[in-house]
């Protein structure tokens, strides 16, 4: 299994911001400190740098979520499977639109690399790089661990998505809160979806393994057993 899709990352080249840390530098033309992000607070009546910085990190993930997908969908044999990797790729783009709107709604800036939006792009890489090691396991395993990240991945949009709605309920009403309103209503529906999509394709999978006699057999021809797993997903 060959990985060539390119992976998505904002660089200085799209015109990105970013608040160094004791570990970060950046050109003086990047950098952006909590002054500087201090707009949200007028519009919310929040702390706006950590609200920034979170909004930021949220639409890491997003981000991160496009180039998981395009990945899994590269990696998977399985055309059922690829199928909803190519619809969840598709709707972490709209998601990542979605952040930025909303953001630049509230006065922030939409390309800002916060914090925790770089510890966030370094957690969701490591799954992304785990899957280099598919060639030392089955067919089978492979694509179990591949539901398994989307499944990861989606726990976190959801509860994302959940803390975007805790926020926006304390708001009082106005542009703030009906952005953020706006910004719940078309990232809810698609985070619940994936998310229960993975559970379920998760217990399909290790429940048809489990249950397989096939697969217990010395020497099983590994082919076939994916092929009754791709039946099962059909």
């Amino acid at each position: 299994m060959t990985m060539t899709s390119p992976v998505t990352k904002l660089t200085k080249d799209v015109g990105t911001t970013i608040k160094p840390g004791p570990m970060v530098v950046a050109h003086p033309d990047q950098v952006v400190t909590d002054a500087d992000l201090k707009a949200m607070s007028g519009t919310t009546g929040l702390n706006g740098p950590f609200l920034a910085d979170l909004l930021g990190s949220f639409a890491t993930h997003e981000n991160m979520g496009v180039n998981l997908f395009r990945t899994l969908r590269a990696v998977s044999a399985n055309p059922m499977l690829q199928t909803s990797y190519t619809k969840f790729e598709a709707d972490a783009v709209v998601a990542v639109e979605a952040y930025e709107t909303l953001i630049t709604a509230l006065g922030g800036r939409p390309k800002y690399i916060s914090p925790p939006g770089r510890m966030t792009e370094g957690l969701d890489s490591k799954m992304i790089e785990s899957l280099q090691g598919s060639g030392s396991a089955d067919p089978m395993t492979v694509e179990l661990k591949g539901v398994e990240m989307a499944l990861l991945a989606a726990t976190m949009c959801v509860s994302n998505v959940a803390l975007l709605t805790r926020i926006a309920e304390g708001l009082d009403e106005g542009p703030a809160k009906t952005a953020m309103e706006t910004a719940v209503t078309a990232l809810y529906g698609p985070a619940e979806q994936h998310l229960e999509w993975a559970a379920k394709t998760q217990q399909t999978l290790v429940l048809t393994q489990v249950k397989s006699r096939l697969a217990q057999q010395a020497g099983a021809v590994m082919e076939t057993v994916a092929g009754k797993i791709k039946d099962v997903l059909t």
